[in-house]
């Protein structure tokens, strides 16, 4: 029970730091916890291949995110 409350604590973390995010790399911040709650609900569920499956979508979302805001930074909007 531990275990469901950490990620609803990780997922509401995270969503509450996107709403408050004054800039784009909070934005990120709380983006990876709320992927990081993804990936530990794939592991509580023991499912070898899902967790591999959230870590390979948390690694790909995070480069898009990041050479999104390096793009956005060199254009002037950050």
């Amino acid at each position: 029970m531990i275990e469901v409350a950490l990620i609803i604590v990780l997922l509401v973390g995270g969503m509450a730091v996107v709403a408050t995010a004054v800039s784009l790399v909070r934005v990120i911040i709380g983006v990876e916890m709320a992927v990081m709650a993804g990936i530990l609900g794939a592991a509580m569920s023991e499912d070898i291949s899902l967790v591999a499956i959230a870590s390979v979508a948390g690694v790909a979302e995070t480069v898009l995110m990041v050479a999104a805001l390096f793009k956005m930074a060199k254009e002037g909007y950050v």
